[in-house]
C-alpha cells in the first residue's frame, strides 16, 4: 500500500479512528487501525470487540492498493508533523514508512487478514432514517442519566424503542431516570427495543452533526446495531438483556405543581452546592406560595439558604436531591422556565421545561 495524502486530510478521521481503539486488551491488533487503500479513497477501521468503526477518507492518491493495521503511534506523529505532504509505503512485512518534508519514520504493523473487524452476517431485521441533528439531540438530552459501570449491564446503556414513527429512548441509573420520546417521517414496520452500550453513545455523539440536511440510516439486526453515516460506519454490539419498566417509575399525577425561572434555579443550587458535603451533594428545596427555597449544610462547611420567586399557589411541600442531579438536567434543558412536579417528600418527582412535553426528568428524593 502506498498513498500520498496531507495532513488535513487524513487527522480527523485518525482523531475519529482513536476513540474506537481499545484501550485495555492485551490482543496487540486491537492497539491498530486497519488501513484500506482501493483506486479512490483510503478506509481506516478501529475497534474494540464491541464497538467498531469504518471511516471513508479522500487521499490526494492512491499510488498502489492494499491494505494492512498500523500501531495508534501513528496519530500522535500525524498531529505533529507540519501541514502539507504526507507519504505512506507500507512493504510485505507490514512495516509502514511514514514521510514528511525532511522526516521519516517506520512503524511497525500486522497483517490486515487478522485484523478482528465486527460482522454483519446476520440477516439486517429492518432501517429507519433520520436527521443527525434529532439523533444528537435525543442523545444530549438523556446520555447522562445511566449507570456509569457495569455492575448492573442493563443500566449502562441508552435503552431505544422503535414502533412505527415513534421512538422513545430512556436512560437510568436507578437514582435518576430521563426520558426522550419523538416521532419522524418514516419508522420500522414492528417494533425494536435496544440497550446501546454507553461506550458506543459516548462515541456516537461526538461525530453527529448539527446539520439539519444530514442523515444517518440506522440498521437493525439481532445482537448488533449499524450506525452510517455519509462517510463512516459504526457497528455495536447491543446490550442483550431486559430495561427496567420505566413508565411504572414515571410518575402521572401529583400534588404539587411549581414554576420557576431556569437560571434563578441554576444559580441558587450551583452556590448552595458549595456549602454540602463532598459525597452526598444534599441540597433541600422546600415550595411554599410563590417562594422556593434551597437550603444546604455540612458539618465542617456551613449553612447556605437561597430564596428565588416561584409560581406556586398550593400546600408547602419540601424534598431533599443530590444537586448533581438536579444540575445536570437543568444544563440539557433549553426552556427558560423549569416545571417541577412532586407527588410528596418521598415520592420521585419530575423535572421539566414548560412548555416541552418530549422530555421529562424523574430523580428520586435523598431520605435524610
Amino acid at each position: 500500500m502506498k498513498i500520498k495524502t496531507k495532513k488535513s486530510e487524513i487527522m480527523e478521521p485518525l482523531q475519529i479512528a482513536q476513540y474506537f481503539i481499545s484501550t485495555g486488551s492485551t490482543l496487540p491488533l486491537l492497539s491498530n487501525i486497519l488501513f484500506e487503500a482501493d483506486a479512490d479513497f483510503l478506509y481506516m477501521s478501529a475497534t474494540d470487540m464491541d464497538i467498531s468503526v469504518r471511516i471513508k477518507c479522500k487521499v490526494d492518491k492512491v499510488e498502489t492498493q492494499g491494505k494492512t493495521t498500523i500501531s495508534k503511534k501513528i496519530i500522535p506523529l500525524i498531529k505533529e508533523a507540519p501541514e502539507g505532504d504526507i507519504r505512506i509505503d507500507t512493504d510485505k512485512s507490514d512495516n509502514t514508512k511514514v514521510t514528511f518534508g525532511k522526516s521519516s519514520y517506520k512503524i511497525n504493523g500486522l497483517p490486515a487478514e487478522d485484523f478482528p473487524a465486527l460482522s454483519l452476517d446476520e440477516k439486517k431485521l429492518d432501517t429507519v432514517k433520520m436527521p443527525q441533528k434529532l439523533l444528537k439531540e435525543i442523545i444530549s438530552k438523556i446520555y447522562y442519566a445511566a449507570l456509569k459501570d457495569t455492575t448492573k449491564r442493563n443500566l449502562n446503556g441508552v435503552f431505544f424503542k422503535f414502533e412505527g414513527n415513534k421512538i422513545e429512548a430512556v436512560a437510568t441509573d436507578a437514582h435518576r431516570l430521563a426520558y426522550y420520546k419523538t416521532e419522524i417521517k418514516t419508522g420500522v414496520k414492528s417494533k425494536f427495543d435496544y440497550i446501546i452500550p454507553l461506550k458506543t453513545i459516548n462515541e456516537i455523539v461526538k461525530v453527529l452533526s448539527d446539520d439539519e440536511t444530514k442523515e444517518i440510516t440506522i440498521n437493525f439486526y439481532d445482537k448488533v446495531v449499524e450506525f452510517q453515516l455519509e462517510n463512516m460506519e459504526i457497528v455495536s454490539r447491543i446490550i442483550d438483556e431486559n430495561y427496567p419498566n420505566y413508565n411504572q417509575v414515571i410518575p402521572k399525577e401529583f400534588t404539587a405543581e411549581a414554576s420557576v425561572s431556569k437560571d434563578d434555579l441554576s444559580s441558587a443550587i450551583r452556590r448552595a452546592s458549595t456549602i454540602t458535603s463532598d459525597k452526598s451533594k444534599i441540597i433541600s428545596i422546600r415550595i411554599e406560595k410563590n417562594k422556593l427555597y434551597i437550603n444546604a449544610s455540612a458539618q465542617d462547611e456551613g449553612e447556605a439558604f437561597e430564596e428565588i420567586d416561584a409560581k406556586y399557589d398550593g400546600e408547602p411541600i419540601e424534598v431533599s436531591y443530590n444537586a448533581v442531579y438536579v444540575m445536570d438536567v437543568l444544563k440539557v434543558i433549553e426552556a427558560d422556565t423549569i416545571e417541577i412536579k412532586l407527588i410528596s417528600s418521598m415520592n420521585p418527582g419530575i423535572i421539566k421545561g414548560k412548555g416541552n412535553d418530549d422530555f421529562l426528568y424523574v430523580v428520586m428524593p435523598i431520605r435524610k
